[in-house]
């Protein structure tokens, strides 16, 4: 009897330490890098080569993804909500392409253009940013096939101002996609402190 209730009183602590840390929205005062990357349906061979990879693969399009519409689709899914680091609460960002061609995309160190803006005095803001690599081997393209998309946690953010929240996907020079509008708060620092980046070494191409 002893024995049991050693165990027992054992297993009750266990499940205070993995199940008693309640995850919470992101409450930051800067802007955070850039943080989506993906890893390519097709090997870009015009690239110089030795960029940063990424293991998160495409994925064949399904109907749970509920993407009524065609063309190269950019959507943040609200409906559940998913784990960031096992600390806080995330969304999922999906970008699926839905065209009758492949799509090609720019990338440094399989890091997409893709940042989010929010909705503030009158225009939309970024409140992240893409850090920029001195190698020029940082840089190449990533390829999604038709009928393919690309996942990503992004994170729920909360703030002492409320506002409207998109993803932008930069294509080129003037030419981008939005995703769907949320609702959010963030913080003012958000929009002009940066969240910066140590190198680690001489070897790391970024500085910011």
């Amino acid at each position: 009897m002893i024995k049991a209730t050693l165990t027992t009183t054992i297993f009750l602590l266990l499940c205070s330490v993995t199940f008693g840390q309640k995850k919470k929205d992101l409450n930051i005062d800067f802007m955070l890098r850039g943080h989506i990357y993906a890893k390519s349906s097709i090997i870009d061979t015009t690239a110089l080569g030795g960029f940063g990879g990424s293991d998160n693969f495409p994925k064949k399009i399904n109907e749970s993804l509920n993407l009524s519409y065609s063309g190269l689709i950019l959507k943040i899914d609200t409906t559940q909500t998913t784990s960031i680091n096992n600390k806080y609460i995330g969304y999922k960002l999906y970008i699926a392409n839905k065209t009758d061609s492949i799509v090609r995309l720019e990338a440094s160190d399989s890091r997409l253009s893709v940042i989010p803006e929010i909705f503030y005095k009158g225009e939309w803001k970024p409140i992240e940013y893409l850090p920029s690599s001195w190698c020029g081997n940082s840089y190449h393209d990533v390829y999604l096939k038709q009928n393919e998309y690309w996942e990503f946690d992004i994170p729920k953010f909360t703030g002492k101002i409320k506002a409207k929240l998109r993803y932008k996907l930069i294509l080129g020079k003037d030419n981008y996609i939005y995703s769907n509008e949320i609702l959010t708060s963030i913080n003012k620092g958000q929009l002009k402190n940066k969240e910066g980046h140590k190198p680690n070494g001489i070897m790391d191409p970024y500085n910011d």
